[in-house]
């Protein structure tokens, strides 16, 4: 979502993983992404979306009818150089650029590119701290005959 906010925004945030965030039609008729509390704002702030980051869109009854999509899809996040659009590709294929997309339309990040192996090290870190916590609550005998 950067190649027109980053012409005509003053200021731009980059999309965070676990961030909920919504489609914000500007008065100049294009899309923006923006965090869903300031969907109602007058000037939001855009949320840029960097290449490959993967998204799951909520749609209403009313945008599943009109996009052909179930309630929730998952779908990656693409910003062509040409010609320079921004563009959704869901799972089945399709590819719905961000100004064919609805106003008011949720999201949740899933990925945001580069920060995987950041969740995939937490993760491990939380796997080790609680087998460490598991073999703290064994009694004190069985961890005793389990180093002999």
């Amino acid at each position: 979502m950067c190649w027109f906010s980053t012409e005509y925004a003053n200021q731009i945030e980059e999309a965070k993983t676990g961030q909920r965030l919504g489609i914000k039609e500007m008065n100049w008729h294009s899309n923006w992404v923006v965090r869903e509390a300031e969907l109602d704002a007058p000037r939001p702030c855009p949320v840029c979306l960097i290449d490959r980051t993967r998204v799951l869109f909520r749609f209403s009854e009313s945008q599943q009818a009109l996009l052909h999509l179930s309630t929730e899809a998952e779908a990656v996040f693409r910003m062509s150089k040409r010609p320079k659009q921004d563009v959704f590709e869901f799972s089945d294929g399709r590819q719905i650029t961000l100004g064919d997309l609805p106003a008011g339309l949720i999201f949740d990040v899933l990925v945001v590119p580069g920060s995987e192996q950041l969740s995939t090290l937490l993760d491990m870190e939380s796997a080790v701290q609680h087998e460490e916590e598991e073999r703290e609550k064994e009694p004190l005998l069985v961890r005793l005959l389990t180093r002999f």
